[in-house]
Order: structure tokens, then sequence, then C-alpha cells
């Protein structure tokens, strides 16, 4: 790791105001990372709702007298299955957006140094009790604390559009599987209709 505080043209205070810009970066970004947490959460219990929409139209359907006869049945069927299908992938999307399935360093690699203090896995690493813990936050210089900050800010940028193509792909599947739940219901009431009234 290079120490940055060696740097001639930063003083103690351009360091410390770094640092300062840095986590109110990063206290930005673990807000945005707990609305995705929340938006996540809000398209699993959407997906929910419509996994048991399906379950009560499609059964209460086949019961039924309907226009159409077994061909109706077949062409919600398929409705059926292909919004069970949006709600399945739409789930997985969200739960990925909840927490990335794999640590950020395989993630992004080695290239961002070593994160004392602001990255767990990396303070963990380094300094794996307390006696290494002590040691290397006293010894920690103001370049060292600006260029964890600084990497820091840049993991949980990437985290958070890792996270946000996740989100945007379940809410994507859960619009789909929406827009075909709509359809069947329509479908089958108009055919219900039909048929009653014939």
């Amino acid at each position: 790791m290079t120490d940055v505080a060696a740097d001639p043209e930063l003083t103690a205070n351009d360091h410390r105001r770094m640092i300062e810009t840095a986590r109110w970066h990063i206290l930005r970004y673990d807000a945005l990372r707990a609305s995705i947490a929340n938006r996540a959460s809000l398209l699993i219990s959407g997906n929910a709702l419509l996994i048991g929409g399906v379950a009560i139209l499609f059964p209460n359907t086949v019961g039924q007298d309907v226009a159409g006869g077994r061909l109706t049945l077949v062409v919600l069927a398929v409705g059926a299955f292909w919004v069970l299908g949006c709600s399945v992938f739409s789930v997985i999307y969200a739960t990925k957006a909840l927490l990335a399935g794999k640590n950020w360093r395989e993630l992004y690699g080695q290239e961002p140094p070593v994160s004392l203090f602001y990255q767990h896995s990396d303070t963990m690493r380094v300094a794996p009790d307390f006696a290494s813990f002590d040691t290397a936050f006293v010894e920690q210089t103001l370049g060292r604390e600006r260029e964890s900050a600084t990497v820091n800010l840049w993991v949980v940028l990437q985290a958070h559009n890792y996270r946000y193509q996740f989100l945007r792909r379940a809410t994507r599947r859960l619009q789909l599987g929406l827009v075909v739940f709509a359809g069947s219901v329509v479908v089958a009431v108009a055919l219900s209709l039909i048929k009653l009234w014939s």
C-alpha cells in the first residue's frame, strides 16, 4: 500500500477533508443499499401476491365451464406457467439484489489496495487478532486512512451498481408477470361471462 501522506502536495487538512468527503459518500451509498434492500423486499412480496393470485385463479377457472373449453384452459395454463416463471426469476434477481453471492474481492479482483477499518473482510485478513488490529490501528497514517476510505467508496459504488442491475431485472420480470396475470384474469372473466350468457 502506498503512503500518500508522503505526498508534499497534500496537507493533513487535505487528507482530513478527503476522508470526510469519502465518509459522506459512503454513508450516502449505505442509505442507497438499504433502499435497494427495501425495494427488493417489496418485489419479493409482490411476487408472493402474484403467485397467490395464480394459485387462486387457475384452479377456479379449471372447475368452471368457460367458453372455448379445453383450448381456453390450455391458454390460461400457459399464462399461469408464464406468470410463475416470471415470478421465480424475479425472486431470484431480487435476492441477488439483497446480497451479493460472492465476496467483493471475487467480484472486483485485487486491483484496489487493502482497505483497513473500512472493509471488514480486508481488516480481518490483515488483523485477525486484537494485537495485530490494535497495532494496525495505531500505525494508520492520514494518507493510508484516506486511501482506505477511497477504496471503500469505490467498492460501495461498484456494489450499488451490481445490486441495482439485479433489482431492475427483478422489476421487469414482476411487471411482465403482472401484465400476463391481468390478461389471464380478463380472459377468464370474459369467457366465463360469455358462457353464462350464451
